[in-house]
């Protein structure tokens, strides 16, 4: 009896090391200094048990030629104490912004270029994208607020490239190759028009998977693209925030697209993504919701990244597996009930 519960304890114990080596080599922390030992882009995501909020901190602290800021929130106390560090240490600094409460902290200094973009009726600032020393560009769907970077779901990219910081800098769009990437940048709404293309015609040609994260979903071309997707045999998923499961609705009716089956996310704080995920080979995202003010409207970054590697795609199913455990489908199918119910029967 005591040899065969020995045996039991041995084998407790190798499960249990194997199961615990497994959860931490699946939840590995991804950091600055990973971004910096990558020469592809790195995707970093609160969902994937990243801080994103200190990622960026410590790209600010880092900085020691330039650095340009074009956000529509800046809140954070942590970055905005990096970035105002930089100030006082002669960095050229450039904030462009729509929302910034803490002016006061940067020194009044001809290195330090602050300039806020008022609201315009129903056109934001929208931006959010970083550059850094002409060679690192931060790109992605987070506000610089606590609520964005620690509470929401989000996600941002760096990229290592001179070209796109000019283009972040400059405020234009280009295409350029990124370590044997592809990568398309689009300032909208100056370029809306070509991104909007660009997206029609990469969903249009998608052949297996579309999986779209957004916290707006509304746009009627992009709809009926996904529709039509869905039509060929696409398999098609689509999560958005629960705040805009009406807009989404109302759109779907007008357009009189039947069968658009799509999730919500149900849990507390935002789904604030605005990313989709083709044949698991093209990542589209940045600052734009899939919207006409998206697209025609307000000023936006978006960004086109084919060729997805391994290391991202693994990124991109922590980050959509997240989105899946939190989410609900809608409307809710005989199937979706019963699994709720023994959801909360467990």
């Amino acid at each position: 009896m005591k040899k065969k519960q020995a045996t039991l304890r041995i084998i407790f114990v190798v499960v249990t090391t194997v199961f615990l080596g497994v959860l931490a080599k699946t939840t590995k922390e991804e950091t600055y200094n990973t971004f910096l030992k990558s020469e592809e882009p790195v995707i970093f995501s609160k969902q994937a048990h990243e801080d994103v909020r200190q990622v960026l901190c410590d790209a600010i602290d880092h900085a020691d030629k330039e650095i340009s800021l074009r956000i529509y929130n800046l809140q954070e106390p942590s970055i905005i104490a990096s970035l105002a560090k930089q100030a006082e240490n002669h960095l050229p600094l450039t904030i462009d912004y729509q929302m910034f409460k803490a002016r006061e902290a940067f020194p009044k200094t001809s290195n330090v270029t602050l300039t806020e973009h008022p609201r315009e009726g129903r056109k934001l600032m929208h931006q959010k994208a970083l550059a850094i020393d002409k060679k690192y560009a931060w790109i992605g769907s987070a506000n610089y607020t606590f609520d964005s970077l620690i509470l929401d779901s989000n996600l941002i990219i760096g990229i290592k490239s001179s070209e796109l910081c000019d283009h972040i800098s400059a405020n234009t769009s280009g295409s350029f190759v990124i370590n044997k990437q592809p990568l398309e940048y689009f300032v909208l709404p100056k370029d809306g028009s070509k991104a909007l293309f660009s997206v029609l015609q990469i969903l249009n040609k998608a052949e297996k998977t579309i999986c779209v994260g957004m916290f707006a979903l509304t746009h009627p071309g992009i709809l009926q693209a996904l529709h039509d997707a869905m039509q060929r045999g696409v398999a098609v998923e689509v999560i958005i925030d629960k705040g805009f499961r009406t807009p989404l609705q109302g759109q779907l009716e007008k357009l009189q697209l039947k069968n658009f089956p799509f999730s919500i996310k149900t849990t507390p704080h935002k789904l604030h993504h605005k990313f989709g995920i083709i044949d698991r080979k093209i990542l589209i995202t940045g600052s734009t919701n899939w919207s006409e003010a998206g697209f025609g409207l307000n000023d936006e970054s978006l960004i086109i990244l084919h060729k997805l590697t391994k290391t991202q795609n693994q990124k991109l199913d922590k980050i959509w597996g997240d989105l899946l455990k939190s989410s609900q489908r809608y409307p809710q199918t005989g199937k979706d009930l019963h699994q709720n119910e023994e959801k909360k029967a467990a």
